[in-house]
This record gives C-alpha cells, structure tokens and sequence, in this order.
C-alpha cells in the first residue's frame, strides 16, 4: 500500500509538470495555467505529507510520534478548503460570466462555513474535515454539470475533445463522486472495520492513480494541438 501511495505522490508531479508544459505551449489557456500550478502547490503539501513516514523509518524522530507532526490533519483539513477553491475556480473561469457572481458568492459562504467548522470544532488536529469534503464535492460538482450544460448549449460541443477542461471536470467528477461517500462514513467504521478502512484506502489510491494519469495524458496529448476557438476570459 506504502508503494501506491508514493505512486500516487509521483503522478501528482507528473501531472503538475505537464500542466506546466501544457502552459508554455498554450498561454492564452489562463485557466489551465491556474490549474498547473495549483498541481504543483498540491505536490508541495504532499511532499509535507511525507514528514510522519520520516518520523516512522527513523527512530531518532520518534519521540516526534507524541506531537502534531506525526499527524497531518493539520496540513490537509486547509489544504481541503483551497483544494476545492482552486477547483471551482478554474471551473468558474470557463462558465458564463452571468453565472460567475453566483459562484463567486458560493465561494464566500462555504469558506467562512469551512474556516469556522476548523475553528470551533476539535476536527482540525484529529480528522479529515467531513463537511470541508462533503460541501465542497456537492458544490464542485454542480458547478461541472452546469459547465456540462452550457457546453452542450453552445457550439464547443463540436471541439469538445480540444478542450482540457472536458477532461479535467471528466476525471475531477468521478474522483469526488467516488471519494466522497468514503469521507461520509469513514467515521462510523473506522474502529469497527478494519476491513472497510483498507477497502476505501484502495479505492482512494485507485482513484488518485486514474485521476493524475488522466490530467497528465491529457495535458501532453493537447499541449501541441491548436484550438479551434478562443479561451473565454
């Protein structure tokens, strides 16, 4: 599982280097720029994320187990937030502009709602936030659908398999469609079942795995092809 899971930290530079180089060869795409580089800040916190498997492989860190560090709830329950942020706004950044006051005020509401769950709960040092993960999936998910629908209203339908952020909302999708009935009742079993916990561990890394790989295939399939209409603004 160890193995996977460093897979999964490898794609993720993979993918975060190839939106660099899907960039460069196409810097009118803004948006994906955002998008690149928000991959690598996520390599960066998963790099961080690394610090407890240190304390585990060298015993003159241990004494480090008893501290925050050997946990890192710390580093993702914020991370969480941005992750969905930055998600949404890409996404916003290729949908109407009557349509993105709207998200931007979306945006708003669940940042205060997830900042002060952090704040006023005993969630930020012993788990994963929930109701970051449940929120921003339900949100980030109609925001795709709704990009899904004006899609399907314009003529980029015909240029559909030009377009990065197709394949970016395909695969983000069915990564938090699957994931998020795992953050759901990943709390009532985790002391119960142990079988469940390396189940949605798997699927968890199965999904990453499919997620980064799709994003970099993506990215070096269409850095070189022209576009045939223009970014949006």
């Amino acid at each position: 599982m160890q193995d996977l899971r460093f897979l999964v930290f490898l794609l993720e530079g993979v993918a975060a280097i190839s939106g660099l180089y899907y960039f460069k060869n196409n810097l009118d795409d803004k948006a994906a720029g955002f998008f690149a580089y928000f991959l690598l800040f996520t390599f960066f916190v998963e790099s961080v994320g690394f610090f407890p498997a240190v304390i585990y492989w060298n015993e003159e860190l241990h004494f480090l187990k008893q501290t925050f560090l050997y946990r890192t709830f710390w580093l993702y329950n914020p991370y969480l937030i941005l992750s969905f942020i930055a998600y949404i706004l890409y996404f916003k950044w290729n949908i109407s502009m009557g349509t993105r006051k709207t998200i931007k005020k979306g945006l708003i509401i669940y940042f205060i709602i997830c900042v002060a769950n952090l704040m006023f709960s005993d969630v930020f040092f012993i788990s994963n936030s929930s109701l970051t993960y449940v929120l921003g999936s339900f949100f980030l998910s109609g925001v795709i659908f709704y990009y899904y629908f004006e899609i399907l209203s314009s003529s980029k339908i015909l240029n559909i398999k030009r377009e990065i952020s197709f394949y970016i909302s395909f695969s983000a999708l069915l990564y938090f469609l699957t994931t998020t009935p795992i953050f759901i009742y990943f709390k009532y079993f985790t002391g119960q079942s142990p079988q469940f916990v390396q189940l949605s561990s798997l699927i968890m890394i199965t999904m990453n795995i499919l997620m980064y790989s799709c994003y970099s295939l993506a990215f070096l399939w269409l850095a070189n092809k022209k576009k045939p209409t223009s970014q949006k603004k």
